[in-house]
């Protein structure tokens, strides 16, 4: 099992939520994605980023041109998944210090150029503990 973030501005992350698929412009790492990965939604452009969901890939990496997203543009590069924990408003920002892949807090955004970032399963787990008590045990 694999652990990513997405990171999206809060319209596209809730459009994504609804129809229950992420769509990016590049293939990027989306090509890992397996069923069964976990999923941190986080909402960028805001001050402080948020974490406003947890999910799980339903569906390996496809490529589809059907247009399901409100923005143009294609956003071919998909892959399906369910929401298990929403409605979050976790401040990513203060989290940010402990993840293991960032070595210069300082420059934090430039480690999520591309919407999507593998983190490790320690990472994930220090998410969780940010978490409402009652999902501390569903995922």
């Amino acid at each position: 099992m694999n652990y990513w973030i997405i990171a999206l501005p809060r319209e596209d992350m809730e459009h994504c939520i609804n129809v229950g698929t992420i769509g990016l412009n590049s293939k990027q790492s989306m090509g890992s994605i397996e069923p069964g990965d976990q999923i941190v939604c986080c909402v960028t452009k805001e001050k402080p980023w948020k974490i406003t969901g947890l999910g799980e890939a339903t569906s390996s990496f496809y490529v589809d041109d059907k247009p399901i997203f409100k923005k143009p543009g294609g956003f071919w590069y998909r892959f399906d998944f369910k929401i298990l924990a929403k409605q979050l408003e976790i401040d990513f920002q203060a989290l940010v210090k402990d993840f293991s892949f960032v070595t210069n807090p300082a420059f934090w955004p430039v480690y999520f150029k591309g919407s999507i970032k593998r983190i490790t399963e320690d990472d994930w787990a220090m998410i969780r503990r940010h978490c409402p008590a009652e999902l501390s045990s569903d995922t």
